[in-house]
Parts: C-alpha cells; sequence; structure tokens
C-alpha cells in the first residue's frame, strides 16, 4: 500500500532528482525516490550479511561440516 510523503529539499536536489526522474522513470519523481531508497535498503542489507559473516569466518565450513556429519 502506498503512502504519502512530502519532503523538503533544496533546489538543486529538486533539479537533480526532476532531471533523473526524466530519463529513468518518464518524470515520476516519486517512482525514482522510491527506487532509489529500495537500492539503498538492499546494499544495507547485504553490508550487514557481509559484516555477520566477516565476524564469522568458520560459519560456513562449520555448516557444511555439520551437514556432511548428518
Amino acid at each position: 500500500m502506498k503512502q504519502r510523503l512530502s519532503l523538503s529539499v533544496d533546489q538543486e536536489t529538486a533539479a537533480y532528482l526532476d532531471r533523473r526522474a526524466q530519463t529513468e522513470t518518464s518524470g515520476n519523481v516519486s517512482a525514482l525516490v522510491e527506487r532509489l531508497v529500495r537500492q539503498a535498503r538492499l546494499a544495507d542489507a547485504l553490508q550487514a550479511e557481509a559484516a555477520w559473516y566477516a565476524d564469522r569466518p568458520d560459519y560456513a565450513e562449520d555448516a557444511e561440516a555439520e551437514r556432511y556429519a548428518a
């Protein structure tokens, strides 16, 4: 479900968003911002997952060993 949101940005940012929206979403700034936020959320999730694995360097090997032991 969509929710209406109002943003206040400086003139330069508004012009930038408008230009990108014109070329990428047929002028739909809302669709552009939604896509950019979705991409940022995905990047955050991937970074968090990478950090989780970095904190547990033996996790993959341990899981594989458990799988073969079962």
